[in-house]
């Protein structure tokens, strides 16, 4: 396995680990990029899925272990997590033959970062995206407390919640469709096994600060025309990002497909991982990427 490289943008500092092609063939580089609450090891699962089709970037979504935000006093605009985020994909996949793919809020940064920048991107999948503000429900605290200088209440919260025995199971527990099915998955407990303790290194202030941008955040007005290829993938059963939310980026973007997942929650790409990478497959075979598998 290759080593964990850094790179420092003002007051970020995000990491990044590339994983080799299998496929001599391609030129292409897909650069992975989880969402809110994701640590690294986040796409165990599907790396060797994109290996087959290119070089494979593993990289932070910003304020996530192993990425840092150095100074946490200052306040994040979604400006400037763009632009962090940006530059550590031109970083560590330079500027060209890129294949953006986020899940939930780095579904959101590859929608946009992609509509900024159309002439280094080739394509898109977000799955799940994130789309626009305010925060929902509970998590709508923390976004208050950190308002109000008492974010410190929702780090003892934090802390306290992942300390619980199996508190990551919970909580993609609430994210799928079928908790029960899910969990009894072989593949997926190993990966949750394994996955623990980089979720565990999470701080709990930068993911607040990123959350307390997204209840900010409106991606609509930059994303509204783009005409980069792109892929959103969905489930219909998605109780995290409401479906109208993601339904008004496919109907304004003029290249777009929409695929909906039945009988699926948030995490499609681990729900209905083989499903979802034939999905991929076909819009990847559509754009001319060569690749060592059958569809």
């Amino acid at each position: 396995m290759t080593t964990r490289q850094s790179y420092d943008w003002k007051n970020h500092r995000i990491t990044y680990r590339k994983h080799p092609s299998k496929n001599a063939k391609s030129k292409e580089k897909f650069v992975l990029i989880g969402g809110w609450c994701s640590a690294a090891g986040y796409w165990t699962l599907n790396i060797p899925f994109f290996q087959e089709l290119g070089e494979v970037i593993e990289l932070d979504l910003v304020g996530h272990y192993p990425a840092e935000i150095l100074d946490p006093k200052q306040k994040l605009t979604l400006q400037e997590f763009l632009e962090a985020q940006a530059n550590a994909i031109w970083e560590s996949a330079g500027e060209a033959n890129i294949t953006l793919i986020g899940h939930s809020t780095g579904g959101m940064a590859v929608l946009a970062i992609a509509s900024l920048f159309p002439s280094r991107i080739n394509q898109v999948v977000s799955i799940a995206p994130f789309v626009h503000g305010p925060i929902r429900g509970p998590l709508k605290l923390g976004v208050m407390g950190l308002r109000t200088n008492l974010g410190s209440i929702f780090d003892f919260g934090f802390r306290l919640g992942r300390s619980l025995p199996k508190a990551l199971n919970f909580g993609f527990s609430f994210g799928v469709y079928d908790s029960k099915s899910f969990h009894e998955n072989p593949e997926i407990k190993k990966f949750i096994e394994d996955y623990y303790p980089q979720f565990d290194n999470l701080n709990p202030r930068s993911i607040l600060m990123i959350l307390e941008m997204l209840d900010r955040a409106d991606i609509r007005p930059i994303v509204f025309g783009n005409e980069v290829p792109t892929l959103i993938m969905r489930g219909e059963d998605d109780p995290v990002v409401p479906g109208e939310d993601i339904i008004e980026i496919e109907r304004t973007t003029p290249n777009v497909k929409a695929v909906r997942f039945a009988e699926c929650g948030h995490f499609v790409h681990l729900e209905k991982r083989e499903l979802a990478e034939k999905v991929m497959l076909n819009f990847f075979m559509s754009k001319k990427i060569p690749s060592k598998r059958k569809n």
